[in-house]
């Protein structure tokens, strides 16, 4: 279904999501088990500690920084390359090993740009938001509904305007996209449907909004 793939759906944003493919590793991702973690430790400087936790001058070493919280859950800071910024904050609101929300910062500009949840905290990926283009405004967001492990809905805002003027959707929960929306006049309503109704790889597009400019 080539023809029928929004080509910015293999724009990664740095979750590891291009397209409709597998939207979590179950018991990998998200959770503690990635590189820069640690178990804390007695010495180990709390999250949000007055002193510097680097001490200068920094080498640019990796580090993590892990912090038990009074209400029982978990953060966790990761610096990967070691330039003193955040590239992964997690929030594991249980203590159980798994994150329930995890922030990226997907390109190292030491902004943290995507974000990761896991909202039936079994491990696997069931969202993810990005803003590509550091606006400051989510511009991609993808989604598993049935827990299948497999990118089911995305919304795109393809113009970063900060609405959402793309919507594309597997209902049949087979892996491949069967229906996009598309919103061309940019009034917040969809204006062009894009459907596959037998699964035979090509697409039918249809009008949605008679009156759409077009």
């Amino acid at each position: 279904m080539s023809e029928f793939d929004d080509p910015t759906l293999t724009e990664d944003p740095g979750t590891g999501h291009e397209g409709f493919g597998h939207a979590g590793d179950g018991g990998h991702e998200p959770g503690y088990d990635q590189p820069g973690y640690e178990q804390p430790t007695h010495d180990t400087p709390p999250y949000g500690h007055d002193e510097p936790h680097y001490e200068e001058p920094h080498h640019g070493e990796p580090d993590s920084i892990v912090q038990k919280n009074p209400d029982g859950s978990t953060d966790v800071v990761v610096d990967l390359n070691g330039d003193g910024y955040a590239d992964v904050v997690q929030h594991d609101s249980d203590s159980d090993g798994y994150a329930d929300t995890t922030y990226v910062d997907s390109n190292h500009d030491g902004r943290l740009d995507t974000i990761l949840k896991d909202y039936d905290d079994d491990g696997d990926l069931d969202a993810a938001f990005a803003d590509t283009n550091a606006d400051g405004r989510v511009d991609y967001a993808a989604a598993d509904l049935n827990d299948d492990n497999r990118v089911d809905h995305v919304t795109l805002d393809t113009d970063y305007d900060g609405k959402a003027d793309t919507w594309i959707a597997d209902v049949d929960y087979d892996g491949k996209p069967d229906v996009a929306f598309v919103d061309t006049n940019h009034d917040g309503t969809p204006d062009v449907a894009v459907t596959d109704t037998n699964h035979d790889g090509t697409p039918e597009q249809q009008p949605v909004n008679p009156y759409a400019a077009s």
